[in-house]
């Protein structure tokens, strides 16, 4: 017999005060931020206040000036502290929608090394968003396979009443229709990792299908990330802009590949074979012993 509804939410606020503590010690602990860059930072007392709507240019660039400092003389806190807040949001789902867009953007702009020499992309700021991605996502998905199952069906009935239905439609293809979870807008990314636990997807297929679809919008964050504090610095690189311009309609377009029926792509594939085989050059070749019982056949006949 699973766990109730009640001890299962017991259970998801003793994960939620440990993963507060976590961090709050963690901080706790951290050098401390350099007085001179950091002196203009806004505060969540300042959020509050509106500092962050009335001048968001200012706030939004003396935080980045001050993790950019911090970085260069405490590597390691400074990268641990972000990884580990991207995982914590993921893990605790409903708690941090939108935390990972905000971090592969952070880390875009923050992160120079192993930098691809071309688009000057930071493969280290892909691997630590691709890591916190899957980390976060697989906490989440044992944690909801674990105590979940109640909670959901208590609090988003219908959600998961519509994820059976799109189910069906994915029938004989478990591995596409969590692609398509992943890519597609109906479920936020939180319930996608809770919810797949507890309909018995496979955990490979989360595995592998969290992998492919987090790339390309990882790609697209970063390289904004990348773009926004290269205008900051240097103002706008209207060549650079294109070239990441044209990094995110790949990725769009690779995004949009899920959205495709399977049928759609066999009728595709049928009509392109078809095409094919009645090209000029497929006739000529096709068919020899047919060509030979026109023309060869009546000549060695007549010879007989």
């Amino acid at each position: 017999m699973g766990l109730s509804l009640w001890k299962s939410l017991l259970l998801y606020l003793i994960f939620t005060v440990c993963a507060i503590l976590g961090a709050t010690y963690f901080v706790w602990t951290a050098p401390p931020l350099p007085s001179s860059h950091c002196a203009e930072i806004c505060t969540p007392i300042d959020v509050i206040r509106g500092r962050l709507v009335r001048e968001p240019r200012k706030s939004i660039l003396g935080w980045w000036t001050c993790l950019r400092e911090y970085k260069k003389d405490h590597w390691w806190y400074a990268t641990g502290g972000i990884w580990g807040a991207y995982v914590v949001f993921d893990f605790l789902g409903p708690l941090g929608p939108g935390s990972s867009l905000v971090l592969s953007v952070l880390m875009g702009a923050l992160y120079d090394e192993w930098t691809e020499p071309s688009m000057r992309y930071s493969l280290m700021a892909h691997l630590l968003g691709v890591s916190g991605e899957l980390c976060g996502g697989v906490g989440g998905w044992m944690m909801s396979y674990a105590i979940g199952r109640e909670i959901l069906l208590h609090c988003a009935p219908g959600k998961m009443t519509t994820l059976q239905t799109k189910m069906q439609m994915f029938q004989g293809s478990m591995f596409r229709y969590m692609l398509f979870l992943r890519v597609s807008p109906l479920f936020p990314n939180w319930f996608v990792n809770y919810s797949t636990a507890l309909i018995g997807m496979p955990f490979a297929y989360f595995i592998t299908a969290t992998f492919l679809a987090i790339q390309p919008v990882t790609i697209m964050s970063i390289s904004f990330g990348h773009m926004l504090r290269d205008a900051g610095e240097r103002g706008l690189d209207l060549q650079e802009i294109g070239k990441r311009v044209c990094i995110m309609a790949i990725a769009m377009l690779w995004l949009s590949l899920a959205f495709v029926p399977v049928h759609d792509y066999r009728n595709g594939f049928a009509k392109f074979k078809a095409a094919l085989n009645g090209s000029p050059c497929c006739r000529k070749h096709k068919d020899p012993l047919i060509i030979a019982d026109d023309t060869e056949m009546p000549s060695v006949l007549t010879a007989a």
